[in-house]
């Protein structure tokens, strides 16, 4: 508690940040994040009101080296004057464990409103970096041991296979009747719908045993998307072909199967948010059941 003989300190000065995604988990998609660092210097040429946080958590170790790599990547980064904050998780195209994500700022002056001290604790003087207080170090040398072992060459050659084998992908998908892709693919993410067939069914055949593939079921619109990672090198063709032998056993069939992510989703989407939010709470519940 505050000392009440001393006044209350005066208020900070508000500051707003601005957020932009730098790759979509959905769909694969980058905000236009040159526009909207453009908007934010407009607003506030100083930068000391106003800011932009880019979601990179997904891409992070991706778009980088993508442009190394020689793939056209759109700016996303601290390279445009406007984005003051960035968001990374190492535990994906890092290859390293959960729990060590950062936070990266444009200067220490802004990563310092992330502290949080506390000089009058009765237990002694407390300052923590994060909002978490105390991480397990073991983590955060293992992710260290991770990166360190890939190298930047690494990193880039990693990216390169990977976006090569999304264009290759991405191509196969533009040629199956009855499927198309969700915009043209920027990095890792293939994201494919149909307006034929129950795509999501399609989907949940493909995770079948018989073709043991495992793809994310997304909705508003539904669609499917494969996330391209080094297991999925050198199965290019493998997939294109399950894929459609899949769509036409789906079409043959003339609906989805009773149960999986189909039968989830097209409940869900024929009902209000309200139950539906609902019976996610039990779901939880059940699965918090010792």
């Amino acid at each position: 508690m505050a000392r009440h003989d001393q006044p209350p300190p005066p208020p900070r000065e508000a500051r707003a940040e601005f957020p932009a995604v730098g790759l979509s988990r959905v769909q694969g998609a980058i905000d236009p994040i040159a526009a909207v660092s453009s908007l934010v210097r407009s607003m506030d040429p100083s930068g000391e009101r106003l800011g932009l946080h880019v979601d990179c958590c997904l891409g992070g170790f991706v778009l980088p080296f993508a442009k190394e790599a020689g793939f056209q990547v759109p700016q996303f980064d601290f390279g445009l004057p406007g984005v003051t904050s960035m968001s990374v998780d190492t535990h994906k195209y890092g290859y390293a464990s959960k729990g060590t994500s950062v936070v990266l700022f444009r200067s220490k002056a802004l990563r310092k409103h992330m502290y949080f001290a506390y000089p009058e604790w009765t237990g002694g003087l407390y300052v923590t970096p994060t909002i978490a207080g105390s991480r397990p170090g073991g983590l955060t040398a293992s992710c260290w041991a991770s990166l360190a072992s890939i190298g930047h060459e690494g990193f880039v050659e990693r990216t390169r296979a990977i976006l090569e084998c999304v264009k290759s992908i991405a191509d196969g998908v533009r040629s199956i009747p009855g499927l198309y892709l969700l915009g043209d693919p920027p990095a890792m993410v293939v994201c494919f719908g149909s307006r034929e067939v129950d795509v999501l069914a399609v989907s949940d055949l493909m995770a079948t045993k018989r073709f043991g593939w495992s793809l994310n079921a997304l909705q508003n619109p539904s669609c499917v998307h494969l996330c391209v990672t080094l297991r999925t090198l050198g199965k290019e063709a493998q997939f294109l072909a399950d894929l459609a032998v899949s769509l036409e056993e789906v079409r043959k069939a003339g609906r989805g199967p009773e149960e999986g992510n189909a039968a989830i989703y097209g409940l869900a989407q024929g009902m209000p948010s309200g139950p539906v939010k609902e019976l996610m709470y039990t779901y939880t519940d059940v699965k918090y059941v010792v």
